[in-house]
């Protein structure tokens, strides 16, 4: 081939090249949304490609977040607003209609439910009037090894063969349970609507310490290193020692406001981030000291668990329009876990109702994409 027929085949090559060339998605670019036509009050669990959540409309989805491919949906009777468990082949789940569910994970099939009969307790949806017992969050079950723990709204809490779901033993506390447990060197913590903070003994339920808030409390506990780290609608933020229940920080967060989130560790246990409600702000706290390191205004009411991933924190917001209230909005934000600064956000859509639409509950994060339960009926998936 001569000289002058490569120039031109480089040139034609060119061409083409420059032609299909598809810029890279910058983070916080929209990639796509599943739509599930209900309200999404449950978090998202991801394993791998695949997502399980569940919505309003009472069906938990397992979605192929590659292919943007739904992979199977399964119905229950009622609203599904817990994050699921994936155990294994297992996905475990509540579901307002009264039941906790184990599912095969691949096949959405049905393995065992059993009754935790809380389906006649109404919940209390936040309004613009008393009573100020806003009741929108849901009981998510945990696991060990042998067994599945979970609250219920019948004001007890159970623990379930994990392969059988029959019953093992299970503990009356002083109220409902709407927060999920956390498990730690034996013990599983439980919060309850009636203020009291529980460390049971996971083999027999027996309570070993308690504690009484002066507020209900539908935020989880969490193991922060060494630290239970408990939210009450009393307005206090509260350190734990695990094991005893001796009291290692007590903290008034600005605002005055509930603590309706719950804590989430940094990249290492020497910090935690927590969102608040009526103050609008994210949190970084030092874990031994409960001192805030930086706070970030949110939009709208920050009720949900932020989730970290690598140098970032993922936190929602709800919003109202109440004319006479403060002002809240719908928001979603990114920030950067050193800083505080905002990455990237975007407004979610309005919805009918006081709650006017945003994200409360968890979003989840993979190698390359962000998935988002939006109060407006879809799952937005952005690139990370």
């Amino acid at each position: 081939m001569k000289l002058h027929q490569l120039r031109y085949l480089f040139i034609i090559t060119l061409i083409f090249t420059v032609m299909s060339f598809k810029p890279l998605a910058k983070s916080g670019d929209y990639l796509y949304s599943f739509q599930t036509g209900s309200e999404n009050w449950g978090s998202i669990s991801l394993k791998g490609h695949l997502a399980y959540f569940g919505s309003d409309n009472g069906k938990l989805y397992s979605l192929d977040i590659d292919r943007a491919k739904l992979r199977w949906s399964f119905s229950t009777g009622d609203k599904a607003r817990s994050k699921p468990l994936i155990d294994q082949y297992r996905v475990y789940f509540t579901s307002d209609d009264g039941y906790l569910y184990a599912l095969n994970r691949w096949t959405g099939k049905p393995i065992w439910q059993t009754d935790l009969n809380d389906a006649d307790y109404a919940r209390v949806l936040p309004a613009n009037h008393a009573p100020w017992g806003f009741d929108y969050t849901k009981s998510s079950p945990i696991s060990d090894r042998t067994s599945v723990y979970v609250g219920s709204a019948d004001g007890h809490f159970y623990a379930f063969v994990k392969r059988t779901g029959a019953l093992r033993w299970k503990f009356k506390a002083d109220s409902k349970i709407r927060s999920t447990a956390s498990l730690y060197q034996g013990l599983v913590y439980v919060t309850t609507w009636g203020g009291t903070v529980y460390a049971l003994d996971k083999m027999t339920g027996d309570v070993v310490w308690q504690h009484q808030t002066q507020g209900a409390i539908p935020s989880s506990p969490m193991i922060i290193g060494d630290v239970l780290v408990v939210g009450s609608r009393d307005t206090y933020l509260y350190g734990f020692a695990p094991l005893n229940g001796d009291m290692v920080w007590k903290k008034a967060l600005p605002g005055g406001s509930w603590v309706e989130s719950s804590a989430v560790a940094g990249k290492d246990d020497d910090y935690f981030y927590i969102g608040s409600s009526d103050a609008k702000l994210l949190f970084k706290m030092a874990t031994q000291s409960g001192e805030i390191v930086w706070q970030t205004a949110t939009p709208g009411w920050s009720w949900g668990q932020p989730v970290v991933h690598e140098n970032r924190v993922y936190i929602g917001s709800a919003g109202h329009d109440e004319p006479g209230w403060y002002i809240t909005e719908r928001g979603f934000l990114t920030v950067d876990t050193e800083s505080g600064d905002i990455v990237w956000e975007y407004q979610p859509n309005k919805i009918a109702g006081f709650v006017h639409g945003g994200v409360y509950a968890s979003p989840a994060v993979s190698n390359t994409k962000v998935l988002v339960p939006d109060l407006d009926g879809y799952i937005h998936i952005f690139e990370k």
